[in-house]
């Protein structure tokens, strides 16, 4: 598209306007098409539509910020950044801390366990994981003991 100041006509933009409503725009032509339609004045009742239709308002505005040249920048970044290492740093320490004394609750059946209880059911579970392991091994070693028997048996010579 071909856009500078007042370089379409109305009869243009509503001929745009018509082909972006039967969905023959490319997308690219369609933001172009957006663009068009914030920074052009023209009024018409299918211009309208389309920029109700495209959400377009005249409110929007492309502005490039200019960066701040604020003496105080530089050194509060590096103090919010210090800040938040030290921060960081503090509740990490904090955790390695506390770390022996964490406490777990427990929930059987919808009902809140004592610690007794709670001791109970993982001593349980971690036999139950133990016996688990062991069941692993002994199958594992009973399917070497099925390949090494295999391998000897087709390296014997005929």
């Amino acid at each position: 598209m071909k856009y500078s100041e007042n370089q379409f006509t109305i009869e243009e933009v509503e001929k745009l306007c018509q082909l972006y409503m039967d969905c023959q725009l490319s997308v690219l032509e369609e933001t172009e098409l957006e663009y068009v339609l914030m920074q052009s004045d023209f009024d018409s009742p299918l211009i309208n539509e389309t920029k109700e239709i495209m959400a377009v308002s005249r409110s929007f505005k492309l502005e490039v910020s200019k960066p701040h040249k604020n003496v105080w920048s530089w050194p509060l970044r590096v103090a919010a950044c210090a800040a938040i290492v030290l921060e960081t740093f503090a509740l990490f320490q904090h955790i390695n801390i506390n770390r022996d004394d964490s406490n777990c609750i427990v929930y059987v059946a919808g009902k809140r366990a004592s610690a007794k209880e709670a001791h109970i059911i993982a001593e349980a579970d971690v036999a139950k994981m133990q016996q688990f392991m062991q069941v692993v091994n002994e199958q594992q070693a009973q399917e070497e003991a099925k390949v090494e028997q295999f391998m000897n048996h087709i390296n014997q010579p005929r």
